[in-house]
């Protein structure tokens, strides 16, 4: 019975073929070459007119770690619009809170009814949920320390040996 593209073991990355002396026959250059290449290519996704100026404030001040770091494709952008906008509206909703805190004592945080009854305040939600969705989606970039372990950099490894040590190992090992 023939199989489909599903059958058999999925592919090993080119790093564990690297690890194990190129089992593959493939040669450690293209091996080499294919571990470093990103499987989407590096970009940023052009920034939507639809931010807000915190949200747009947001973005600016994270495209550029991103790049640096590898972790963003011009694939990416709704997930990343969708934190800078969280955060934008975060930003605003603790401004608001901020401000009615200071007018009236703690009523930007709790509400009280003219039954006496109290529960958060609208605008307590409302900042409660905008982090909620930034941290959501931020995790999906590494921004919290849980998520970034999870992470990988593309940043090279570097050389084992340095090169005279290197080169006496290529005479007597190649």
């Amino acid at each position: 019975m023939a199989g489909n593209a599903n059958s058999g073991r999925p592919a090993l990355p080119a790093t564990v073929h690297i690890l194990r002396g190129d089992p593959s026959k493939r040669g450690m250059a293209a091996l080499q070459a294919e571990a470093q290449a990103p499987a989407i290519p590096v970009q940023a996704p052009p920034k939507p007119g639809f931010l807000s100026a915190e949200g747009s404030a947001e973005w600016d001040r994270v495209v550029e770690a991103l790049l640096a770091l590898g972790w963003i494709s011009t694939l990416d952008g709704m997930a990343l619009a969708t934190y800078c906008e969280a955060v934008g509206d975060w930003q605003r909703f603790r401004r608001k809170i901020a401000e009615l805190n200071e007018a009236m004592e703690g009523a930007g945080d709790v509400q009280t009814f003219q039954s006496g009854a109290k529960q958060l305040s609208v605008w307590r939600q409302l900042a409660n949920d905008a982090e909620q969705r930034a941290n959501r989606a931020g995790a999906l970039f590494g921004f919290s320390p849980v998520a970034r372990r999870a992470m990988k950099a593309l940043t090279p490894q570097g050389e084992l040996f340095n090169h005279a040590e290197r080169d006496a190992a290529d005479k007597y090992f190649s």
